[in-house]
């Protein structure tokens, strides 16, 4: 014998929104200082930036997806984040720790 397949009710769909967290500021041309959790040491060019993460561009050959770094933003602020993605030399980066949304905003007016 068979056993029926249970009749589920199915969930609505609800749309996942098509707009990020929080406004990307572009930064072109601002230069970082990359640091990996194995000490490897690296500088990139900061294309843009939000509270949430950011987009970089390095030649480093360990800067790999799934690995810890730590971004040297400015001589005041240092946070540590994860690389999400990386395609031809560009690295999505999400920091472990969100930026207030006020030191985002007042760190893209001092770019």
């Amino acid at each position: 014998m068979s056993a029926k397949p249970s009749r589920q009710a199915k969930l609505p769909e609800t749309p996942r929104p098509m707009t990020r967290k929080a406004t990307r500021h572009s930064v072109q041309g601002m230069l970082v200082a990359v640091r990996g959790s194995q000490g490897d040491r690296a500088t990139a060019q900061l294309n843009d930036f939000s509270a949430f993460g950011c987009n970089i561009v390095s030649d480093a050959p360990w800067l790999r997806m799934g690995c810890f770094i730590s971004l040297r933003l400015s001589d005041d602020v240092t946070v540590q984040a994860i690389v999400r993605w990386v395609r031809n030399g560009a690295c999505g980066v999400e920091f472990l720790r969100p930026l207030p949304y006020a030191d985002a905003e007042a760190f893209a007016r001092g770019c």
